[in-house]
């Protein structure tokens, strides 16, 4: 780490920090299999190595294993204790053997299918707010289920984990436009939304010799706010790449941001791509993290990098 950039989390660290609220990420992804899990492990472990205290909320309803990554067995207490009001969050956290990074089990003892609501999601954020922890980072299940579309929406920092294989390409583009539809639903008429949902439908029968944009639409059409984009511009999706093996796969993340731009005039932010490491795969086989097991790989580098440029410069006065 630079001593320059040492010297200013000391100095950030150094004073109170309890009259500050905790950033929130949430880190998603279109489709499963795509190192979400290890990515969330490898940001929080890069934040406590930087001196802060983070706190992962585990939420993937369709596995929760950050405990394996980890190395822990089952907490007998799980976010599901809060939704029942059992247990405040900060009951619930559990240290790891990371200096600084705890964690919340997720639904470890639910033998059928889960969905969080809208407002369940709801009432996580503000006392997610309220831990003692300057990150609170949750590992979002995969796909564009309500309380993944929510949660994110509401999140300091919406972070999406592809891979440039083409599924996960392809389902990548399908969790954007879920999220700009789901976002966009409280800010129109019913009738607007209906409107636009249809011409999606149509557009994707018959694209050819068509063009949509999301925004001008919306121009076009009364019911929505029309400064809605300009507000995701300030906190945008943030893309990462994982997996990469090849430049050509480093390279796809300015790719998807071109497409992006040009199809849904919408900002898309890629923040990075992380390299192929088979050690990843042997240190989840021996339930230690990776950046753990081997310090000094590139990964380490790469997601420190991915976290200097997430930590908000303005406050730590870093150029990266």
């Amino acid at each position: 780490m630079d001593s320059d950039f040492r010297h200013e989390i000391d100095s950030v660290l150094s004073s109170p920090s309890s009259s500050k609220e905790p950033q929130i990420w949430a880190i998603s992804s279109g489709k499963g299999g795509v190192g979400k899990t290890l990515t969330t492990s490898s940001l929080a472990i890069s934040l406590g190595r930087l001196g802060f205290s983070v706190v992962i909320i585990d939420l993937d309803l369709t596995g929760a294993n950050i405990h394996t990554l980890f190395n822990l067995a089952p907490s007998n207490k799980n976010i599901r204790h809060f939704f029942e009001g059992t247990y405040s969050l900060s009951e619930l956290a559990v240290p790891t053997k990371i200096p600084r990074v705890s964690y919340i089990q997720g639904f470890w003892d639910s033998w059928a299918p889960i969905d969080l609501s809208t407002e369940q999601i709801r009432s996580l954020v503000p006392k997610a707010k309220k831990m003692n922890a300057d990150y609170v980072l949750v590992d979002l299940g995969p796909g564009a289920t309500t309380g993944n579309l929510e949660l994110l929406m509401l999140a300091d920092e919406k972070i999406v984990v592809t891979t440039p294989e083409s599924t996960s390409i392809e389902k990548t583009y399908r969790f954007i436009e879920s999220f700009l539809c789901y976002s966009l639903k409280d800010r129109c008429l019913p009738a607007a939304y209906d409107h636009m949902i249809q011409t999606l439908r149509e557009y994707r029968r018959n694209p050819a010799g068509k063009y949509f944009s999301f925004r001008s639409y919306l121009r076009e059409n009364t019911g929505v706010q029309q400064d809605y984009f300009d507000g995701l511009e300030k906190k945008p999706l943030r893309l990462l790449v994982n997996s990469c093996r090849s430049q050509a796969d480093s390279d796809l993340g300015g790719s998807m941001k071109s497409v992006c731009h040009k199809y849904y005039d919408f900002k898309l932010d890629f923040i990075g791509a992380i390299d192929y490491d088979s050690a990843a795969w042997q240190s989840a086989r021996n339930r230690e993290p990776v950046l753990v097991a081997q310090p000094f790989t590139p990964l380490a580098g790469q997601f420190l990098m991915t976290c200097k440029q997430l930590i908000d410069p303005g406050e730590l006065r870093a150029v990266v």
